[in-house]
Formats: C-alpha cells, sequence, structure tokens
C-alpha cells in the first residue's frame, strides 16, 4: 500500500493536494493584492475625485451588498454541481470591467462598473465558501486561510501607500490597467486548485441533485439556534459598519481634504492591522473559537465610527483605519469559519443566507446614511452605527453555553478525522504547543 507524503510548512503537516492547493491560493492571492488596493480602497475616492455626488457615493457603497441580494438563488445551483467555475467565470468577467473607469472617467461610469461587477460577486461568494470546503482540511483551514491573507497583507502594506504616491502624480488609468491585469492573472491562479477528495465530493453531489429552493434554504434555519443567533448578529453589526462606511469617504475628501498620498497612509494603516489579525485570528479560530475572534471584529467595528464621530481629526482616521482593516480581517475569516462548523454539507446555501442579509443592510445602511447627511448631524448618524454594532457584539457574546459547547464538540470531531486521516497528525503543531502554534500563522 502506497504511503502518502506529507510537507511540513510553518509547522503543518500537508499533504501533498492540500500543499498544491496552498501554494496556488497563495500565489493568488499575492497577484490580487494591486486589485484590492486600487479597487477596494481607492475606488471610491477617485470616483469622488471625478465628480461622484453623495447619491452616487453611497451607491458605490452599496454596490457589494447589491450584488449579495441574490446570493441564495446562486447557492441553490451551486450545491447541485461543482462550484469552481462559479467561482472563476464571473471573476474574470468582474476583473475585466474594472478596465471600463480606466477610459471614461464619469461618475455613472464608475458606479455602473461597480455594480456590475457586485452583481458578478453575488454569483462567486456563495461559491467560494463550497470551494475552501474541498481545498483545505478542516483542522487547518482557519490557519491556512489566515496564512493566505497575511501574505496578502504584507504586500499591500507598501502597495497602498505607493498607489497613493501614484495616483497624485500620475492619475488613476494606468493603475486601474494594472490592477485589473493582475486580479485577471490572480484567478487563473486561483483555478489551478484541486479537490482533497473527489470522490467523496462527487457522491456527496449525487446525494443532493435536488434543487434548494429558497423556502427549504430557510428551513435549515430552524432549530439552529446558533445559526439564527450568528445571523442576527452579524446583521447588527454589519449594518452600523455599513451604515457608517460611505461617511469615512466623505470625510476623508470632502471634510478633511486629504490627498490620495494622505489617504494612502490610512490605508497602510489598514492594511497593517490586517496583516496583524490574519496572523493572530487564524490561529485563534482554530485554538479557541470563531466566535472568539469574531468577538474582537465586532469590538473594532463600535470603535471605528466613534472615532469619525466624536474626534475627527487625520489622527483619529489612521487609528480609525487601522481598527476598519482589523475588524475586516476577522470578519473575512471569522465568518467563513462560523458558517462550516454550524453548516456541515450546506455551507454554500447557509453562506449565501449571510450573504443575502448582507446584500439587505448594505444596501439600505450606505444609501440611507448619504441620504441623511445633509439633514442630521453626521455625529449622530456615526453613534447610531456604533450603537448598532455594540448590539450585535452584546447579542453575539450572549449565545448559551449549549450552543457553543456543541460548536467544541464538532471541532474536536474535525481535529480527530484530521489527525485519522494524516499519520502524522500527532507531531504536528497544536493547541498543547502554542509557541509553535503562532509561529505557523506566520
Amino acid at each position: 500500500m502506497k504511503t502518502e507524503r506529507y510537507v511540513t510548512f510553518l509547522g503543518l503537516q500537508l499533504n501533498q493536494t492540500t500543499w498544491h492547493n496552498f501554494r496556488w491560493d497563495l500565489f493568488g492571492a499575492a497577484l490580487f493584492s494591486l486589485f484590492n488596493v486600487v479597487f477596494n480602497q481607492f475606488y471610491v475616492p477617485i470616483s469622488i475625485r471625478n465628480g461622484a455626488s453623495d447619491f452616487q457615493v453611497g451607491l458605490l457603497t452599496a454596490a457589494p451588498a447589491i450584488g449579495l441580494l441574490f446570493s441564495p438563488l446562486w447557492a441553490g445551483l451551486v450545491e447541485r454541481g461543482n462550484p469552481k467555475p462559479y467561482v472563476v467565470i464571473p471573476q474574470l468577467i468582474a476583473r475585466s470591467l474594472i478596465l471600463v473607469p480606466a477610459f471614461f472617467t464619469a461618475p455613472w461610469v464608475f458606479v455602473t462598473v461597480a455594480l456590475v461587477f457586485q452583481l458578478l460577486m453575488g454569483i462567486q461568494a456563495p461559491a467560494y465558501a463550497a470551494v475552501i470546503t474541498q481545498i483545505y482540511p478542516p483542522s487547518l483551514r482557519g490557519r491556512l486561510m489566515g496564512n493566505v491573507r497575511v501574505v496578502m497583507g504584507i504586500l499591500m502594506i507598501p502597495m497602498a501607500y505607493l498607489v497613493g504616491l501614484w495616483i497624485d502624480h500620475r492619475g488613476s488609468s494606468e493603475i486601474i490597467i494594472a490592477a485589473s491585469v493582475l486580479g485577471i492573472l490572480s484567478i487563473l491562479c486561483f483555478q489551478r486548485v484541486k479537490e482533497l477528495e473527489p470522490e467523496a465530493v462527487s457522491k456527496a453531489k449525487a446525494a443532493r441533485k435536488e434543487r434548494m429552493t429558497f423556502f427549504k434554504q430557510l428551513q435549515l434555519i430552524k432549530g439552529n439556534k446558533a445559526l439564527v443567533l450568528f445571523l442576527s448578529a452579524t446583521t447588527l453589526a454589519g449594518f452600523g459598519n455599513l451604515l457608517a462606511n460611505p461617511l469615512y469617504f466623505i470625510i476623508q475628501v470632502s471634510m478633511l481634504n486629504l490627498s490620495n498620498l494622505e489617504i494612502g497612509y490610512i490605508r497602510v494603516a489598514y492594511f497593517t492591522c490586517l496583516f496583524l489579525a490574519y496572523l493572530t485570528m487564524g490561529w485563534v479560530i482554530d485554538r479557541y473559537s470563531p466566535k472568539t475572534a469574531l468577538t474582537f471584529g465586532f469590538l473594532g467595528y463600535v470603535l471605528v465610527p466613534l472615532l469619525y464621530g466624536f474626534v475627527g481629526n487625520y489622527p483619529a482616521a489612521i487609528i480609525a483605519g487601522g481598527l476598519q482593516g482589523f475588524g475586516d480581517a476577522i470578519w473575512d475569516i471569522g465568518c467563513l469559519t462560523y458558517v462550516f462548523r454550524i453548516a456541515k454539507g450546506k455551507e454554500a446555501v447557509v453562506f449565501g443566507l449571510h450573504l443575502m442579509l448582507f446584500g439587505i443592510r448594505g444596501t439600505i445602511g450606505p444609501l440611507l446614511s448619504t441620504a441623511l447627511m445633509n439633514s442630521v448631524s453626521m455625529q449622530l448618524i456615526l453613534g447610531v452605527a456604533a450603537l448598532f454594532a455594540l448590539l450585535g457584539l452584546l447579542l453575539l457574546r450572549s449565545e448559551k453555553k449549549e450552543a457553543q459547547q456543541d460548536l467544541e464538540q464538532e471541532q474536536e470531531q474535525e481535529q480527530e478525522q484530521g489527525q485519522g486521516a494524516n499519520p502524522a497528525a500527532g507531531q504536528q503543531p497544536s493547541s498543547a504547543n502554542p509557541s509553535l502554534s503562532e509561529a505557523k500563522s506566520g
């Protein structure tokens, strides 16, 4: 009988398929770094400088949420087949579209491209959750995802500064073109990942040929207290974050009159804390729980609007940028891993529901705040945003011990299954060796 070979990387024991997937995921993330900085951090400020109105800024900020309103529809389709094409094809089209604002800079071009881009992202988002469960084993998933994002975070720190400097001196067209090209190359890298157990995955697909209707998807929530609590808490905290989000850009550009380079320093703080969160939170998730990690992220979302609303100067904006990066990183991997543990076998469907709720609150929040800012004090809006985030945090922490114990038992079963599949698992770093566990997250 042939013994499978394992690779040791930063203290982790990875089989050949996992190692293959990790390398392609890592390389793709490195290429994606520039696209992430340009589109997710500078796209709205660039549109404001090209004449975008407050309403258009609200639409730009709401665009990701609008795209996710139809996630349950796509999640039902993903459940019936191979999820990877639903990730790769929409991403290829979407990242190609970003070339358009490089040549046509009218505000509505920025808005239209962003809306179409995010509608395509609504297709790939639930599929991505399903793909991740197929390419990484449960016992290592949080740390591998964290490590990939650590590398991306390291690259984005200097890029945030350089992109701001470049735009101030050369304009935005060339950097948008470069971001689009590297974004396309990055998704082609991700396309190379393989399923860990193709036969087992095929059997699982055959067992769920019947399409999950929206009503059936909602039935999954019944009786799952942990899931209800998670969806409620993320809805409250997420609404607060998205209510305040467009105001941050308006404050930076229109009230503080910051240059692109100064905004770049805020992004440097954002990506530095994003990197630190990815460096540590993968370990926190695997060692403790996604709930513990999400607690820190929600707290960041409480503090950011308070800094902008009640301090409101450039140093406060830099600190707030760091806290926002910390919160976003935790939200990224924390929500994914939470869903993995409370909805086994139905990750795409449950994550689709989570994204649909994000779509609802994210559509209402930015449009509401930008509509109210001329009639209501900005401090009041930001204070309400902080209150919603605080309520989400309190609700998350109110989870009953029984539900948390169920999650911990499931986590232990995952780790035992991972060890049973890996003859070297007894030697891999674990919670019993915290120094090695911390090292591998880096």
